[in-house]
C-alpha cells in the first residue's frame, strides 16, 4: 500500500512539473530581418507576451519568408508573422510553393490590414505606377518570394508587368531598400511605417509613396494577382515616412501563423496575452492601434485555423463561422 501511495505521490509531482514546463514553454517566433516593420512588430509582441503570460518568446529573424516557413513547418520555430496570402499559398503548395508546400502552417490570429507598396524619391519625376515603364525595379526576391506577388500587383494597377521595366534582382525588401538608397533602383517596395523606410527617407532627402490607381479597373487588376489584396487609407503620422496626405495603399491582412505541432494551451496563451494587452502593444508602436482583439478570429479562406485556437474563439464568442 505504501508503494502504491508513493507512486501516486510521484505521479502528482511529475504532473505538476510537466504542467509547469508547459506553462513556461519557450517558443520561437519567426519574422523578417531587423529593419523590417515585421521584425519590430514581432519584438514588441514577444515582450508583451512575456510580460503578461508564462511563455518565453524568442524572436528569430530570417532573410525572407521561405526560411520562415521552413522553420515553422519543420518544428524549428512555432509562430510566425507575415501576410496571409503567402502563408496560405505555402500551406496549400501553390504559386511560388508548388511542389514544396508547407502543410503544417496554421492560422492563430488576424492582426490587421497591412499597408505596403512603392516608394520613390520625393523629387522624382515618377508620379504614377505607369511612369515606372523602363525604370529600374527590384525583382526576383530569392529569399522573400511573397514580395514577387506584391510587386506584380502594384505594377498591374498601372497596366504594367515585369516585362515593361528594367528588372534588378533583389534578395529581400531590406536589400532592395539598400539598393534604392545607393542609387541602383528608381523605386522600392516596403511596408508603410517601417523603420527602414524612415531610414531611407532620411538618407535620400525624403520619399513619396507612389500613388496607385484605385479605379475599379485597377482594383480588378490588383486582385487578379491575389484576391487577398485590397485598398485602404493611410493617414499622415510622425512615424510614417512618405505619406503626406490621406493615401490609398495596397493592403493585405497580416496574421500570426502557428505550426500544427504547437500545443493547444500554448497557442491559446499566446493569443490571449495579445488580445488582453492591446494597450501595451500600442504604447510600444502606434501601428497596433489597428489591431482589433474582437477581429482576431477573422476567417481567412486561404489558411485554416489551428484547432486549439478555433475552439478558444468559439468558447469566448468571437467566432463568426
Amino acid at each position: 500500500m505504501f508503494g502504491a501511495l508513493k507512486k501516486l505521490c510521484w505521479a502528482g509531482v511529475l504532473g505538476i512539473v510537466s504542467t509547469g514546463v508547459a506553462a513556461q514553454a519557450t517558443v520561437g517566433f519567426a519574422t523578417l530581418p531587423p529593419g523590417s516593420l515585421l521584425h519590430a512588430q514581432a519584438s514588441i509582441i514577444a515582450k508583451v507576451i512575456q510580460d503578461h503570460s508564462k511563455l518565453q518568446v524568442r524572436v528569430l529573424g530570417f532573410g525572407g519568408d521561405a526560411p520562415m516557413f521552413d522553420a515553422v513547418n519543420s518544428e524549428k520555430a512555432d509562430f510566425l508573422i507575415l501576410d496571409v496570402g503567402e502563408v496560405g499559398d505555402a500551406h496549400h503548395g501553390r504559386r511560388n510553393w508548388e511542389g514544396k508546400g508547407k502543410p503544417n502552417l496554421r492560422l492563430a490570429l488576424t492582426l490587421y490590414g497591412f499597408g505596403m507598396g512603392p516608394f520613390v524619391r520625393k523629387d522624382s519625376n515618377i508620379h504614377t505606377v505607369a511612369d515606372l515603364k523602363g525604370k529600374r525595379v527590384p525583382s526576383g526576391w530569392v529569399q522573400q518570394t511573397g514580395n514577387l506577388m506584391h510587386s506584380q500587383a502594384v505594377l498591374a494597377t498601372g497596366g504594367l508587368t515585369y516585362n515593361d521595366v528594367v528588372q534588378v534582382p533583389a534578395v529581400n525588401v531590406v536589400r532592395g531598400a539598400d539598393d534604392f538608397k545607393s542609387g541602383k533602383l528608381d523605386v522600392f517596395f516596403f511596408a508603410v511605417g517601417a523603420p527602414k523606410v524612415a531610414e531611407v527617407a532620411a538618407s535620400v532627402g525624403g520619399l513619396r509613396y507612389l500613388p496607385l490607381d484605385t479605379s475599379p479597373g485597377a482594383e480588378a487588376r490588383l486582385k487578379s494577382v491575389r484576391t487577398d489584396y485590397y485598398f485602404s487609407t493611410i493617414n499622415p503620422a510622425p512615424h510614417i515616412a512618405g505619406i503626406e496626405k490621406p493615401t490609398q495603399v495596397q493592403t493585405i491582412d497580416f496574421v500570426i501563423g502557428v505550426g500544427a505541432h504547437v500545443k493547444d494551451e500554448v497557442v491559446i496563451e499566446f493569443v490571449k496575452a495579445m488580445r488582453a494587452n492591446k494597450k501595451a502593444l500600442v504604447e510600444a508602436h502606434p501601428t497596433f492601434h489597428q489591431f482589433d482583439p474582437e477581429g482576431a478570429a477573422k476567417i481567412q479562406p486561404s489558411l485554416p485555423f489551428h484547432p486549439g485556437i478555433l475552439k478558444y474563439y468559439k468558447e469566448i464568442g468571437i467566432w463568426r463561422g
